[in-house]
């Protein structure tokens, strides 16, 4: 009332001031931190879509600088410290607008039934340090996907799906001009695996290209273009035999979502074919494929690999047909098996769907049915009342990354593959979107 700073203003001041010259006398470097993320803080809480695209990019790049730190024994990485953060800063931006800071929707139930038929199983076998990972990794996806979901559910998604665009290109770029590659030569992208690196890439460059299809800006053009060229180059040098069966359906959806820039689809392949030469090594890639098919003749091909995973499914079989109701327990598939790989390490079930069968039996198998169900009728449902083209193509673009990360899931254990859950999040948001807009003109043309 009279003008002057009240005792509280001035408390915060004092302490604000004290906090700044101990940052300056410790190391100055700590004053730059500290500013810098309170910057980002308040971008957060601001303009609440960066907090998904920090976790986009921290999920890209978190194999390239993995901490070496735990926490009661879980690895602390780059993604974890994303989505916790932005949980945090969504708090705060829900509390400041007073709004809800929780949307619901029935596959978030499904994916709750499955954390907790995870838990029963893990329960039942008695084992929590074996299955704690499982456990408490399927509550952090529903807590991702969710959060993805009620973030960007209410926003335009124009300028996530450019900026996520660029840093998957990026990403691409570097995989493919001499980027990190494993023992046997195959292109790790930013992961440690070439197969979890190509199911990223098929996962995540239809669900951006449905979202640019139909952005006219020529930054979107650009990025349509190194999309199309790279997504291609980067699975063939992943030399994941899989993800390149499964690119070749992908390839088809994001022709038809793609039909109306016809020139970019010429010049994207024409600069791939061009680029190929360079920077894959076609003559492995075509000889690990042409096991693939000599093995499926029936031809007596050598392949590690491939007798590897055929002994896997073999045991994992074995394991569901004799604890078919609840499983041997979530993580126990390794030790149940004891089966060990020529490198000496103790191998999962390279399946997903046989990881579940297998450590969660029946019940989980139920519960995996019903999430998958779910998310088909979500995603079909959309496309059929899809209101416009842009609506259409988006839906298409998440339906088809998602589908061609569940066949790749027959290949991988992808229980909790974060990324898949972040375009999970992404999907759900786009049929929100595409649902509003048909109300919107459903009611405008009544009126």
């Amino acid at each position: 009332m009279n003008g002057r700073p009240g005792l509280g203003t001035v408390t915060v001041t004092v302490l604000l001031g004290l906090v700044v010259a101990g940052a300056v006398l410790v190391d100055v470097r700590l004053l730059a931190v500290g500013v810098g993320g309170l910057g980002l803080a308040w971008a957060g809480v601001k303009h609440p879509p960066l907090l998904v695209l920090g976790i986009f990019a921290a999920i890209l790049f978190d194999r390239l600088g993995v901490t070496g730190a735990k926490v009661a024994k879980l690895p602390v990485t780059a993604s974890k410290l994303a989505v916790l953060g932005s949980l945090g800063l969504w708090a705060v931006h829900a509390l400041l607008g007073r709004r809800s800071a929780v949307r619901l929707h029935p596959v978030l139930y499904a994916m709750v039934l499955m954390t907790f038929v995870c838990g029963v199983s893990v329960a039942n076998a008695g084992n929590f340090n074996v299955g704690r990972f499982s456990l408490i990794g399927l509550g952090m996806v529903t807590v991702l996907t969710g959060l993805v979901y009620v973030i960007l559910a209410e926003r335009d998604l124009t300028w996530s799906y450019r900026v996520m665009g660029m840093t998957l290109a990026g990403a691409m770029a570097l995989s493919v001009w001499g980027g990190t590659v494993n023992t046997a030569g195959r292109a790790t992208g930013t992961f440690g695996d070439p197969n979890e690196w190509a199911t990223l890439v098929l996962l995540v460059t239809p669900a951006l290209l449905g979202g640019l299809a139909t952005d006219r800006a020529p930054a979107a053009r650009v990025l349509r273009l190194a999309l199309m060229g790279l997504a291609p180059l980067s699975v063939f040098a992943s030399g994941s035999r899989a993800a390149l069966l499964v690119g070749l359906v992908v390839g088809v959806a994001c022709v038809v979502m793609l039909r109306g820039q016809r020139t970019e689809l010429i010049g994207s392949a024409s600069m791939g074919l061009l680029a190929a030469p360079f920077v894959v090594d076609l003559e492995a890639a075509v000889r690990r494929f042409g096991r693939l098919l000599g093995r499926a003749s029936g031809g007596s091909v050598m392949d590690s690999s491939l007798d590897e995973r055929g002994e896997l499914l073999r045991q994992g079989i074995d394991l569901f047909f004799h604890n078919w109701f609840l499983g041997v327990g979530a993580g126990n598939y390794v030790h149940a098996t004891g089966f060990i790989s020529l490198d000496g390490r103790l191998r999962p079930a390279h399946n997903t769907y046989l990881e579940v069968a297998s450590e969660q039996g029946v019940v989980g198998l139920v519960a995996g049915l019903a999430f998958f169900g779910m998310v088909g009728l979500t995603m079909w449902s959309a496309f059929q009342q899809a209101p416009s083209e842009r609506h259409r193509a988006r839906v298409l673009g998440s339906a088809t990354g998602l589908a061609a990360s569940a066949v790749m899931a027959a290949t991988l254990g992808l229980l909790t593959f974060s990324m898949g859950y972040t375009m999970l999040g992404l999907a759900l948001a786009v049929v929100h979107q595409s649902d509003a807009a048909r109300g919107a003109s459903g009611q405008s043309h009544a009126s």
